[in-house]
């Protein structure tokens, strides 16, 4: 323990170096530090609030997670309130919830349970900091390595990400934990020791307490090695994602959640996998695994024209359809249910979708208001009298290249047991006067929401 005297310059980390270091975007307006009582938040907020004067105008808010996991858990949200009090940074505690399923990593849980509590409080202009430093960015790449990630998982933790509506930063990862400790013996500090941070059933933890010490005793400087390791990686990830945007470009179809197969399969294997790992992070869906990434180079991409694959994963699904590849949300499962009674002033809601009736602009509808009208499911069979020509549904949903997946999907309406209107697709012929004055609207949408341009 410092005696808490002599030079703060004098120390590895201090506030007027932090202050150096923090590359604050230009339009931050507050200030979160996530705080858990630990030794390094507990650095990282004394450290901004002794720069509360510089800082301004800035506001500075300190956020503690309550987890509920440790019987201590309110002692800690108390302690964290006591000392923010003393440090006159205002703090809000959050309650969390936390529900672990069979093969849930617990540390993956709380991780995400506390980055989704933050996004909810932080308004444009806001950056959160945490206190991750350089040690916890080599377990990270150590632990990321073991699991088999690629240039991004390797990369590591970023100093700034978006997050929600503001910033996510991470200003010590260039610290090491012996220079938060030396600051926080320095300035005499009392932190909460967390006796999970012992237990080696976590991955992190055997890491950093049966592996790590024995690698540092023989190379001395894994960790400034490992963040370089990991800066590099970064580097990649990037050229990486330049070449994936450039080759998205070539390859897009009609919409952005369609590639071009044709142009598609003149890149390597490589750029295929690269473009379609890049298309589905952008489309804001879960990434699939390496295996299942693997069947669609395999199973979808190089399969016949007159297959319909698809791999499906958990929250999206890539399916092949004539000349493109598609991604999107799961589908829902096709009810029991197959018909439905639908008084046509109301949105009826579908499996998939919803159905609703639209007048003309300028024009009254002559459907009386208590009208109900069938609503079936396709089944397979139905016919409908089109242009002078009794035709197949089948044949007009496919003329209309409405993708094989969305067919059972489609609802067909029927009055007095006639099929009259197949929505968005036709209307049989003796019953146009149900549409002079309106339109009827199968509006769905299983796109995912990309950022992709």
């Amino acid at each position: 323990m410092y005696d808490n005297i002599g030079d703060e310059k004098q120390l590895s980390f201090s506030s007027e170096i932090l202050l150096n270091a923090l590359k604050l975007p230009p339009t931050t307006q507050q200030l979160w530090i996530t705080y858990s009582g630990g030794v390094d938040s507990h650095v990282l907020l004394h450290a901004i609030a002794q720069l509360h004067s510089q800082l301004s105008p800035i506001q500075l808010r300190a956020v503690h997670i309550h987890h509920g996991l440790n019987e201590q858990a309110d002692d800690w949200a108390t302690h964290c309130f006591k000392v923010c009090q003393q440090l006159n940074v205002p703090c809000d505690v959050l309650k969390v919830k936390i529900i672990k399923q069979t093969r849930q990593s617990l540390e993956a849980l709380a991780r995400q349970a506390r980055y989704n509590a933050i996004k909810k409080i932080i308004n444009d202009g806001d950056v959160a900091l945490t206190a991750q430093h350089a040690d916890d960015q080599a377990e990270t790449l150590l632990l990321q390595l073991l699991r088999g990630a690629g240039a991004a998982g390797l990369s590591a933790m970023p100093q700034l990400a978006s997050l929600g509506r503001g910033w996510l930063m991470r200003p010590l990862l260039n610290f090491t934990q012996a220079d938060l400790l030396n600051y926080a013996e320095y300035h005499q500090l009392k932190w909460i020791e967390d006796s999970s941070n012992q237990n080696i059933h976590f991955d992190r933890n055997f890491l950093r307490h049966q592996v790590i010490p024995v690698l540092k005793n023989r190379w001395e400087s894994m960790t400034p090695v490992l963040n370089r390791v990991a800066q590099h990686q970064a580097e990649t990830t990037i050229l990486l994602m330049e070449l994936a945007q450039q080759d998205y470009v070539s390859c897009r179809g009609i919409q952005a959640s369609q590639l071009h197969l044709p142009t598609l399969q003149l890149l390597s294997i490589a750029r295929q996998r690269n473009l379609i790992r890049f298309w589905i992070k952008q489309s804001n869906l879960p990434t699939p695994t390496t295996v299942q990434l693997e069947h669609i180079l395999v199973n979808v991409i190089a399969a016949q024209n007159d297959r319909q694959p698809v791999v499906k994963w958990q929250g999206g699904e890539v399916r092949r359809y004539q000349d493109h590849l598609y991604v999107m949300a799961n589908l829902p499962k096709l009810p029991q249910k197959n018909d439905f009674a639908w008084l046509v002033t109301e949105t009826l809601d579908l499996p998939l979708g919803q159905l609703m009736l639209i007048s003309l602009k300028g024009k009254e509808t002559t459907i009386p208001e208590n009208m109900i009208l069938q609503v079936k499911l396709r089944q397979g069979g139905e016919t409908c009298r089109v242009n002078g020509h009794q035709q197949a549904v089948k044949k007009l949903l496919q003329a209309a290249q409405l993708p094989p997946w969305l067919r059972p999907f489609q609802p067909l309406i029927y009055h007095q047991n006639n099929l009259v209107f197949i929505p968005n697709i036709a209307v049989c012929e003796n019953f146009q006067w149900l549409t002079q004055d309106f339109k009827i609207i199968w509006q769905y949408s299983i796109e995912p929401i990309t950022k992709v341009s």
